[in-house]
């Protein structure tokens, strides 16, 4: 059966204690969305498999209200004793059916398992270069050629906190390939033409680490028609200490700017006296663009492991 999120509350206790059982520690799908509290931002359908009122498998769509061709796909699993009936591929088959007959043209999942790509790709999924994670294009393109064309577009930008509603969008910027190999130190992102992305529908959670416990805050550059084309954060390390990073795609640089001089502003309302950027040491164009900032090149040092080579980075802090 395919239900829309808010369930009833009994349901979406089900729903979520088989989802833990399944995919055990935090969901991207977290208990209070179930309940309804993106439905502002975000439709959820969740299509489920019952057996005398059990719930034995799933799958979810996370459709975006302001991008409504872009979607997120997941919670795909099955009860253990319950699989290899196929119930899960028919669920898989009938959301992206739906997705489609919605008007929906890229619907993006991610997978570590082989087997399970397997199934994905007879579906009618492709997987990104560069990651773990899958697309499936409406118009038949390869994933890489939508990136291309979605991005194409240039438009008015604006920079605000990030939210729900970047859930779904934020996707698409954070699977294209960048120039940057550290796209966000404080996210631990890296750019997928340097290394694997396995991380689709997480990419928001991940995000939201940064803000656990009021330390941190991260902004997004937005379209007018809801496109994010950057993403910048600021993390407090110590009580006058600020670590600030970011980037946007290389079509939209005239944003960066204003988009790291936000999380830099945030930094300095919280007290910070000192504002640091961890900055890979091959990434020179990066550097150059922080030194613009007035951040300069400081003694500490360290390393980012990115695809499975080090890489060593420095310390850029203002003055």
């Amino acid at each position: 059966m395919k239900v829309r999120v808010p369930l009833e509350p009994d349901l979406a206790e089900d729903v979520f204690q088989f989802w833990h059982s399944i995919f055990p520690g935090d969901s991207d799908c977290p208990k209070d969305v179930l309940f309804g509290s993106e439905m502002e931002h975000n439709r959820n359908d969740i299509y489920l498999a019952q057996r005398d009122g059990e719930v034995v498998a799933s799958c979810n769509t996370i459709r975006s209200m302001a991008v409504p061709q872009l979607g997120g796909f997941g919670e795909v699993a099955t009860k253990p004793e319950y699989r290899g009936q196929g119930l899960a591929t028919d669920l898989c088959r009938r959301a992206l059916q739906d997705f489609r007959d919605d008007g929906g043209e890229a619907l993006f999942l991610g997978t570590e398992n082989p087997a399970a790509a397997r199934i994905y790709h007879r579906l009618g999924w492709r997987k990104l270069a560069g990651s773990n994670v899958m697309a499936s294009i409406r118009s038949a393109d390869s994933p890489e050629a939508f990136l291309v064309d979605y991005f194409h577009t240039l438009g008015n930008v604006t920079i605000r906190p990030i939210g729900p509603a970047q859930r779904v969008p934020m996707i698409p910027l954070l699977h294209t390939p960048h120039d940057w190999q550290v796209l966000d130190a404080n996210v631990g992102m890296y750019s997928t033409r340097y290394d694997v992305q396995g991380s689709c529908n997480g990419l928001y959670r991940r995000y939201g680490y940064v803000m656990n416990g009021g330390r941190g805050i991260c902004f997004v550059a937005v379209t007018d028609d809801g496109r994010v084309v950057g993403l910048s954060s600021a993390r407090l390390l110590e009580s006058d200490h600020c670590c600030v990073d970011g980037f946007v795609h290389q079509r939209f640089m005239s944003c960066c700017r204003e988009l790291i001089q936000a999380a830099m502003r945030w930094g300095e309302s919280q007290g910070a006296t000192v504002l640091t950027a961890r900055l890979s040491t091959e990434d020179e164009d990066k550097q150059q663009f922080f030194e613009s900032l007035d951040f300069r090149k400081g003694n500490q040092a360290g390393e980012f492991e990115l695809g499975g080579r080090k890489v060593d980075s420095v310390f850029w802090k203002t003055e």
